[in-house]
């Protein structure tokens, strides 16, 4: 692996919400879903994102205007190149969930690497059983990524769970959390040996997996992407330390049980 940083061309910039843009950079970098790239601009500084596609010619990143560096992305245009290094990290066990049914929930920007689980399953959807998603967002505003969630629902069962919801606009959706509307639909969770896929903050991350368990999915079938705050991606600055575990470099895709106890551990000792 390298630290330095390659120029790439921005070929689309799309305008998502207010605060977030779908930057589609020309390249072949087609990191594994749930990896992640460190994108930077020059003199700024840099961030970890991850890929929202999963494409051998291009990256599909989902940035929202939230930081020093992110704020510099949002004012870049077509005729500029945006600087990458990487891939990095572990991606999800793509050879452990094939033959399975799955359920991917995810919320806000955090729908990026399940997103790429997704185009992977698309390109090789006769490896896996039934696929349930759960988006959550703000309201029909913030909804990421419209176009592709209406194409998904002719292909997979999908619910877009909103905190408040006016009930305009063509996407049917479904009012609350997502644990909340989890257990709404307990009969669907009857599977045998289903696996959850789970990416957002992990105070909904935590929810969802309580929900899961009395919905009979142990935290062994569940699966973390967790979004904390990345430096170098090499597991070098301690940066993204949870107690011996790097995020960028043991994850960003852990499996619950592993990371649990150390969260645990983790919140104790802030608390003292």
């Amino acid at each position: 692996m390298t630290y330095k940083p390659n120029p790439y061309k921005i070929k689309k910039i799309e305008q998502i919400t207010p605060d977030v843009k779908l930057l589609k950079i020309k390249c072949n970098l087609n990191p594994k879903p749930g990896q992640f790239i460190q994108v930077s601009v020059p003199g700024i500084g840099e961030c970890p994102l991850a890929s929202c596609s999963y494409n051998k010619k291009f990256i599909d990143l989902l940035t929202k205007n939230a930081g020093n560096v992110t704020s510099s992305i949002f004012q870049l245009n077509t005729k500029n190149r945006i600087f990458i290094r990487g891939p990095y990290g572990n991606g999800y066990p793509i050879k452990k969930f094939e033959g399975n049914h799955l359920i991917l929930a995810a919320g806000g920007t955090g729908i990026a690497p399940v997103t790429s689980l997704i185009n992977y399953i698309e390109q090789n959807r006769k490896k896996f059983k039934d696929i349930y998603i759960y988006f959550g967002f703000r309201n029909r505003e913030y909804i990421l990524l419209k176009e592709r969630i209406q194409n998904w629902k002719n292909k997979f069962n999908i619910t877009i769970c909103l905190d408040q919801d006016d009930n305009t606009g063509k996407l049917r959706c479904e009012k609350g959390f997502i644990h909340n509307i989890m257990r709404k639909h307990k009969t669907r969770f009857k599977l045998p040996n289903a696996i959850a896929i789970l990416c957002g903050p992990e105070v909904m991350m935590d929810s969802i997996s309580k929900t899961l368990n009395k919905l009979n999915i142990p935290d062994e079938r569940i699966y973390w992407s967790m979004e904390r705050r990345m430096e170098c991606g090499l597991g070098n600055c301690n940066r993204c330390l949870i107690q011996d575990l790097y995020v960028c470099k043991d994850g960003p895709v852990f499996r619950y049980d592993i990371i649990k106890p150390r969260l645990i551990n983790e919140n104790s000792n802030n608390e003292k």
